[in-house]
């Protein structure tokens, strides 16, 4: 048999004759629903249970694909910043809706959820002991995404921790000491957390107790007993992988630059702001990092881990602002925020999206090693950046319509419109851009009522150029900010009335 694995053409060709997806009803839990495109290139979604809504998913989704959506955000028609309240209680409150519409469904009900959580798991166990789960449980998951256990491992594994990191409990560290040992910054980590909001930087005496106050507020009485990963804070770009553990291998992906902070675009230094695969890395750096993925994956998948994962790095720079040294900063032991737009930029290339593999793993599907082996030889490089737009000021808004999601150029310095879209692969030429995923409609109120947010998520754009700064990988290029300031502006935000979340219960 031909490698399947050769192209995403020569792929879909081969699931289709062999019934690989032929009665599985998939199932995509996330934070936005058109991440549920990164599955959507091999076979249709029956279901998104997601946070966000936004115009582009009542177009894209649920009338293009023909899919059901169950959104938070369209429940409530509020964002905010807490995603908690969706992960911990949208299952329970409208679990009896989303189980009537799945019993209809004909064939094997299969989430595959972004990152798996305990509601996920009660509401499969209430409502249909026949669903299955295409990711690993909770507790398998967190047992990897603890972040202090990478430091424990790294010697076992054979990857590169950054120096003098070191494991306490909060109740233990104090601001002086680690000062004079780090050398004024240092980056603050607790064991478990979501999507980046575990990681916290200091640089001054004020960054540190702010941040203790916020982590004893979330912690309560277990604060002092809760483990941090401390390590010093380095000043090169943070540099981000993914892979995935598929039956006794390790399937690769493309190196990417994530951008984290940039002050210019938010206030949380821990913020992230977007991915560039565009930008060339180093091949010594891209090896190295590619290196440090099959041993973690192999040990992963030694104790249990089956299917996606993926790795965060530091950096150093050397006096050109060249790469130096590379350091393991966190596993993320799940599918992750690249997983969308990365599946978009390989599909663009013929190259089968990474997020195959994870459906494979799960599947069990007859997926050769030396096919895996062969796709990670032969892997090209991709183009394409994602860059998050959000709110700058705290308060409650609305956006009165005056954008829609789709495909963009920039003409004498205004936003122009030039048709619709919601995938970088519905771009022609470098020169325009994608305003997609969650885009807001008329009827949302972006803020928490209680007390209103800032940094609100708004919309992601995607481009085929890179967004860096070509001197300095830790932030945005003059060019792209200038294009977020224009597309948030082009959104009109004003302020309105709050809504309470009990309103729509």
């Amino acid at each position: 048999m031909a490698n399947p694995l050769d192209s995403l053409t020569r792929l879909r060709k081969t699931a289709r004759a062999k019934n690989w997806f032929r009665g599985i009803r998939l199932v995509y839990q996330g934070f936005g629903p058109l991440a549920a495109h990164m599955f959507h290139h091999f076979m249709p979604v029956a279901g998104v249970v997601s946070f966000f809504y936004g115009e582009d998913v009542k177009t894209y989704i649920e009338k293009g694909w023909g899919t059901k959506v169950f959104s938070y955000e369209a429940k409530k028609r509020v964002r905010h910043n807490s995603v908690n309240v969706f992960t911990d209680f949208f299952y329970k409150d409208h679990g009896e809706e989303m189980a009537k519409f799945f019993s209809r469904l004909d064939g094997a009900v299969c989430f595959a959820p972004f990152n798996t959580t305990p509601a996920l798991h009660d509401f499969m166990f209430k409502h249909g002991r026949h669903y299955r789960l295409f990711q690993n449980p909770v507790i398998v998951q967190n047992y990897f995404d603890y972040k202090a256990r990478l430091a424990w491992r790294a010697k076992e594994i054979g990857i590169p921790m950054p120096p003098d990191a070191q494991v306490k409990l909060f109740g233990d560290i104090e601001y002086s000491s680690l000062a004079d040992q780090y050398k004024g910054s240092f980056v603050l980590q607790i064991p478990l957390s979501t999507a980046g909001s575990g990681t916290d930087f200091v640089h001054k005496r004020e960054d540190f107790e702010a941040i203790l106050e916020r982590r004893k507020k979330e912690l309560g009485a277990s604060f002092t007993r809760t483990q941090v990963k401390i390590t010093p804070f380095l000043g090169g770009p943070s540099l981000n992988c993914t892979a995935c553990v598929v039956n006794g291998e390790v399937a690769l992906s493309q190196p990417d630059i994530q951008i984290v902070g940039d002050p210019a675009l938010v206030s949380n230094a821990g913020q992230y702001i977007g991915s560039d695969f565009s930008a060339k890395i180093p091949d010594g750096i891209r090896k190295e990092i590619l290196e440090v993925m099959r041993r973690t994956g192999r040990w992963m998948g030694a104790n249990g881990y089956r299917g996606n994962f993926g790795l965060d790095f530091l950096t150093t720079t050397g006096k050109q602002g060249e790469v130096n040294a590379l350091y393991v900063s966190e596993i993320n032991a799940r599918l992750v925020g690249e997983s969308q737009y990365m599946a978009d930029f390989q599909s663009m290339k013929d190259v089968v999206p990474l997020p195959f593999f994870h459906l494979a793993e799960h599947l069990e599907l007859d997926i050769k090693p030396e096919w895996v082996r062969r796709y990670n030889q032969d892997m090209p490089p991709v183009e394409g950046s994602a860059l998050l737009v959000y709110n700058r000021k705290k308060g409650t808004f609305r956006a009165p319509g005056a954008i829609k999601s789709g495909v963009f150029k920039m003409e004498f310095g205004k936003l122009k419109r030039l048709r619709d879209g919601y995938v970088l692969a519905d771009t022609k030429s470098r020169d325009e851009f994608v305003i997609t995923n969650g885009t807001p409609w008329k009827d949302l109120v972006i803020g928490h009522p209680r007390y209103g947010d800032e940094e609100v998520f708004l919309c992601y754009i995607m481009t085929r150029e890179s967004i860096v700064d070509p001197g300095n990988w830790r932030i945005v290029s003059a060019k792209w900010r200038g294009i977020t300031d224009a597309v948030r502006d082009a959104l009109k935000l004003e302020p309105c009335p709050y809504r309470s979340l009990r309103e729509n219960d």
